[in-house]
């Protein structure tokens, strides 16, 4: 029998319940779960004990489907968590990956394969920045978003997965040859199962760019309270199928004047791939079309998306049965300086317009008490907490995808 193919993933969030739930139960596979809350880990530890987590699967038309995951490690140790690692999936916040890959790094075995499930915006920077020459061993794979919309039931027992994409567009950098997994794709596929169906073409930049959360959840916050008058609601409202006319429009915008810097940096660097940055509307279809009961338009797909059927805007009851909108929710905190000021800051460094990017982020840093954008430069004071591009000395675009681009730089 071969060895077993080792996975790490980091995070004991709703997306690591249900990767941990999954993974496991395919043939051949050791999973282990590190945390840097030792308590976490206690707690997760403990809610195993004498039992197995269970992961419910809903399906269109279809009864709930029942997972039993199979026996797994929790540590808060990182070397413990990557000795002999083939796969690390990181399934934790843009904020701690930082944390996370700097603890790691010492441990890393060569050809070890790093994914971002999903990284976000900018995440091949991170990992640059924290690898330094070990980057050159390691594989980089980065994919759009989550394969689930998923939450958890109960901590460390049991998680949910409310809807299912049909299709996830990931990038792959490194050399295969030195690969610890030969085929990385069809691993992946393997212990993700079908669907979604998992498609990897392009440069690791198409996928920063392509990431949804960074340009939908704060337009989407922005659009349905901008002129909020500050009295309370009564319940929260539906965030996706909620949204009305003004706000699609301003998404498709946002979206348009994302696909237009890939198309600035593709005419600037003919060899680099980033096709796979498309138009909201056409990955809202590709993703969940199956899902979506009105393809009209962009609007429509949203409000008929199953999938986001009950997902409310983010809110703090401050008495029963009376709400405000939660401008600290990680919708804003993470999705702004770890999406929307990643793509802004790649805009401005290809020379790209962003007037509604621009709207939108000026009004969420105002709502987070943050400084980015100051007139029309990223200038502001809060810039290195962010992943923009600027935060890590790029001033360049061949900078921006790589060192291995410089000398092909016009």
């Amino acid at each position: 029998m071969t060895d077993p193919i080792r996975v790490l993933i980091c995070g004991t969030g709703s997306s690591a319940h249900v990767l941990a739930g999954v993974v496991s139960t395919k043939a051949n596979v050791e999973v282990r779960i590190l945390t840097q809350n030792a308590d976490k880990a206690h707690r997760w530890s403990k809610a195993l004990d004498g039992d197995r987590l269970t992961v419910t699967v809903r399906k269109p038309n279809e009864h709930p489907l029942a997972l039993t995951a199979n026996p797994f490690m929790i540590t808060s140790d990182p070397e413990q968590a990557a000795r002999g690692c083939d796969l690390i999936i990181f399934a934790v916040p843009a904020f701690l990956h930082w944390g996370y890959l700097t603890a790691l790094e010492p441990y890393i075995e060569d050809g070890c394969l790093i994914v971002g499930l999903p990284g976000q915006n900018g995440f091949e920077f991170d990992v640059r920045k924290a690898l330094g020459q070990r980057l050159n061993n390691c594989l980089v794979m980065n994919f759009e978003s989550l394969p689930w919309i998923c939450r958890i039931v109960e901590f460390g027992r049991s998680a949910k997965i409310h809807g299912t994409k049909d299709k996830l567009v990931g990038a792959l950098q490194g050399n295969l040859a030195s690969a610890r997994l030969k085929d990385p794709l069809a691993c992946m596929q393997r212990l993700l199962g079908e669907p979604p169906t998992l498609v990897i073409s392009g440069h690791l930049l198409g996928i920063t760019l392509r990431s949804p959360n960074a340009y939908s959840h704060p337009p989407i916050m922005y659009g349905r309270w901008k002129d909020w008058d500050g009295k309370a609601l009564a319940q929260p409202p539906l965030f996706y199928q909620g949204i009305d006319e003004a706000t699609a429009e301003l998404l498709g915008k946002v979206s348009e004047e994302v696909v237009q810097t890939s198309r600035q940096i593709m005419a600037e660097f003919p060899q680099v791939n980033l096709s796979q940055v498309i138009p909201m509307y056409d990955w809202d279809i590709g993703c969940y079309g199956n899902d979506i009961k009105d393809k009209t338009n962009l609007m429509t797909a949203l409000r008929t998306n199953s999938g986001y059927e009950g997902i409310t805007h983010p809110m703090i009851e401050i008495e029963t049965g009376s709400y405000i909108p939660d401008f600290n929710h990680r919708y804003l905190t993470e999705d702004v300086p770890f999406g929307l000021v990643a793509i802004r800051g790649i805009a401005e460094i290809a020379g790209v317009p962003t007037p509604c990017i621009d709207k939108v982020l000026y009004w969420c840093q105002e709502k987070m008490g943050k400084e980015y954008l100051v007139g029309s430069k990223l200038t502001g004071k809060d810039l290195a907490a962010t992943r923009c591009p600027q935060r890590y000395g790029f001033t360049t675009i061949a900078e921006v995808l790589g060192p291995e681009w410089l000398s092909l730089s016009a």
